[in-house]
């Protein structure tokens, strides 16, 4: 998973992932904040230290969910019905839905962390 942090033109900070864990870069981008990139941290000690099972939280636009070993985010949007599409399309939903190992997850909170405090 390869990724990277920068300022746009208004000074704020975004996140750009490759191809297939695009959805991260949004989700960093709009709505994890350096206190909210701390809880996660936490919960995902909790996952590893085996105190916690799961851990599900439902952001504006996305929902993430934790397991022991791997950490999944849908975007809201995914609910889109494919029978309104027309005969021989299909939707793109690549930008909307991403995995990784939880541990992948912590690497990344941890410098997205220390890039939006700098």
């Amino acid at each position: 998973m390869d990724f990277e942090f920068f300022r746009d033109l208004t000074g704020a900070c975004r996140a750009r992932f490759s191809m297939g864990h695009e959805a991260f870069g949004q989700w960093l981008s709009d709505e994890v904040s350096p206190a909210e990139a701390e809880a996660l941290l936490g919960v995902i000690r909790e996952l590893e230290e085996r105190r916690r099972e799961e851990f599900r939280k439902i952001y504006a636009e996305f929902t993430l969910l934790l397991s022991k070993e791997e950490a999944e985010l849908a975007a809201h949007t995914l609910a889109f019905a494919n029978d309104e599409l027309e005969e021989g399309m299909a939707y793109y939903d690549d930008e909307l839905f991403a995995g990784c190992g939880l541990d992948d997850l912590a690497r990344v909170l941890e410098q997205w962390r220390a890039f939006i405090k700098a």
